[in-house]
């Protein structure tokens, strides 16, 4: 059992991994599409490292062609970019950190360089939005449309747990060694970038127009990574619940709890399944339900955040980690178990304390209750109000006898007088 069960493990894990390489290589594709066939093309500088190639042709194009005769160099100066801040990523945030991006990075440079050099924007006809004077509007289109295809690159590739490489490398080292988010610094480096842009090419429509494309890329990983990322709150009411549940166990691969109902009118009694799923599974299961028991009554609810094994831990790591899609499920468990670890050697060392504290209060009662050789110890225990009591006879005692001993000396004079 134990065997199988590492088994299922096992290739549950590597089937994983195998489909998180190829969402980053998807991403990856998409997005050096995006570069060569938009965005390089029409000069728009949006952010990412594909701007330091295009800024670094401006200035080539000027001069003569001293690299090999090469009339552009933008895929040359985007590989050198990649490889550079990939070592420097190795060096700074470490092996395992590289190799998760080591796919990116080769991936992203080589697409592009590929695409680039065979000009995809003219196979496909896209020449016309570039050729010519007073194309601002075509311009505006290849930013939108190259932003936001940008976009969905850069989201697939946060989907399969990885990122596309290049500056996101420069946001994980400011946030390993800062307080500054990784989102805000990407934010930074870009802003930069068209800045940059614009001050070197003397171009303000340039700089707006990659303004707009930097929005559409945006707005690109808003709707595909981040509302992939939510979660819905699912109560199903069915007279097949079983099946329902065995789907969600087994095809789903997600826990469910059964809730005990009453129905408030009928007063039947009747098994709720709830279960936690993601955005993305919403019409999958919604499509099954309806497939198993077309009467069955089910509501989804949205959750704004779950906490909870198999989800978002609860404990918060104090430094950020360096990728936002990790593993939730092996970092909640390593996490349990430091917690359970620390409040174990907590506890033993309370025990410790309270056992040496009786030790030395059993030690101190014995030597005050242990009486020497040849002595005895008698204990009366006197109740306080009948010493209080007999106090206060002995009292009216005393004063009875001084009375009476005043009145004989009394009759005694009255005898001599007479």
């Amino acid at each position: 059992m134990g065997m199988e069960l590492r088994r299922k493990i096992s290739k549950s894990t590597i089937l994983s991994e195998i489909k998180n390489i190829l969402f980053v290589i998807l991403g990856c594709s998409i997005l050096a599409f995006a570069d060569a066939a938009f965005l390089t093309p029409g000069n728009i500088i949006s952010g990412g490292v594909v701007s330091v190639g295009i800024i670094a042709q401006f200035y080539y194009a000027k001069g003569p062609a001293w690299l090999f005769g090469l009339p552009s160099i933008n895929d040359i100066v985007v590989t050198f970019v990649q490889v550079i801040l990939w070592v420097i990523g190795w060096f700074t945030l470490g092996k395992k950190f590289s190799l998760n991006t080591l796919v990116a990075s080769i991936t992203y440079p080589l697409i592009y360089a590929l695409l680039f050099r065979f000009n995809i924007g003219g196979v496909l006809g896209l020449d016309a939005l570039f050729v010519g004077e007073g194309k601002t509007a075509e311009l505006m289109l290849a930013g939108i449309f190259g932003g936001a295809l940008a976009g969905a690159g850069v989201a697939i590739s946060y989907l399969g747990n990885g990122s596309t490489g290049g500056f996101d490398i420069v946001s994980f080292i400011i946030a390993k060694y800062s307080e500054m988010k990784q989102d805000v610094s990407g934010f930074i480096i870009d802003a930069s970038l068209i800045l940059i842009g614009m001050i070197c090419m003397r171009d303000a429509v340039q700089g707006l127009i990659g303004i707009l494309a930097a929005l559409a890329c945006a707005i690109a990983v808003q709707y595909i990574y981040v509302n992939a990322d939510t979660f819905v709150i699912v109560d199903i009411l069915s007279d097949h619940c079983e099946d329902i549940q065995d789907y969600i166990h087994k095809d789903m691969d997600h826990a469910t709890t059964v809730i005990d109902t009453i129905g408030g009118y009928t007063g039947e009694k009747r098994k709720m399944i709830r279960v936690v799923i993601y955005q993305v599974e919403t019409a999958e299961l919604r499509s099954k339900i309806a497939e198993i028991d077309p009467k069955a009554f089910v509501s989804f609810t949205q959750a704004k955040t779950i906490n909870g094994e198999g989800f978002e831990p609860f404990i918060v790591p104090k430094k950020p980690g360096l990728h936002r899609n990790q593993n939730h499920e092996a970092q909640y468990d390593a996490e349990r178990m430091e917690e359970e670890a620390k409040a174990r050697s907590k506890k033993q060392k309370s025990l410790q304390k309270a056992n040496a504290s009786k030790q030395k209060s059993g030690s101190s009662i014995g030597k005050k209750e242990t009486p020497k050789e040849g002595t005895s110890i008698v204990a009366v225990a006197v109740p306080s109000k009948s010493i209080e009591k007999n106090s206060a006879k002995s009292e009216v005692k005393a004063e009875a006898t001084q009375t009476k001993r005043a009145g004989e000396s009394v009759s005694k004079d009255g005898k001599g007088a007479s």
